[in-house]
């Protein structure tokens, strides 16, 4: 019995890392080519995100942060050179790296707390996927978003000073255009998320023998 147990956990480590890794190498080609973002009528929806999503679901927390710290990294390295406005923000890992560390634990996390709830419903399961997608998702927006907002609103509203925006709509402006900002990205996003995340987290569950269960 003891040697059993033993094939089973070595076969579901194997399984951990060998998905883990899967996963991370999906973010690097996702980050590496166009197919890294959904460009829509007047909105582009970045897609790194899900894979980490994914991971957090099938594979657990302790995944999905590793992921969302290839993600992280991956964010920091290409805005080095990045010509957006919002580039030079992304180098401090604070704005690039923690907050995608940090969401795919919530994402697991709600995905247990409405697993409990969704116990006895058929597709509980996929439901707490969708779920957890969709506000995992908004959740990684706001504490990117936020993070720009809290380290750098002064340089912001300073740069718009010197575009002779007056101070009190400069003021203003920021934290407003950050949060529409944020929106008008963020919501598209965890809708492809909750729509692509789920799917494959149950295609790959069952493909690794976790029958499309959440850990």
């Amino acid at each position: 019995m003891k040697q059993n147990n033993t094939k089973r956990t070595n076969r579901f480590n194997l399984q951990w890392m060998t998905g883990t890794a899967l996963m991370i190498a999906v973010v690097l080609v996702l980050g590496s080519t166009p197919l890294g973002r959904i460009t829509m009528p007047f909105l582009t929806a970045t897609t790194l995100h899900i894979p980490v999503i994914i991971a957090a679901l099938v594979l657990g927390w302790e995944s999905g942060m590793l992921t969302g710290l290839a993600f992280g990294i991956h964010s920091l390295i290409s805005n080095l050179s990045g010509a957006s406005f919002f580039a030079p923000f992304f180098i401090n890992p604070l704005v690039s790296v923690l907050p995608r560390v940090l969401f795919p634990f919530f994402v697991w996390l709600i995905a247990e707390g409405v697993k409990r709830v969704t116990a006895r419903v058929k597709g509980g399961n996929y439901i707490a996927c969708v779920v957890s997608s969709f506000l995992g998702t908004c959740l990684h927006t706001t504490m990117v978003m936020g993070m720009i907002y809290l380290l750098n609103a002064a340089k912001i509203t300073a740069m718009l000073g010197n575009a002779n925006v007056p101070g009190a709509i400069a003021e203003r402006g920021v934290g407003m255009g950050i949060a529409v900002l944020g929106a008008t990205n963020g919501i598209p996003e965890a809708i492809v998320a909750a729509v692509i995340a789920p799917a494959i987290a149950a295609a790959l569950g069952r493909a690794i023998g976790r029958r499309g269960q959440i850990r």
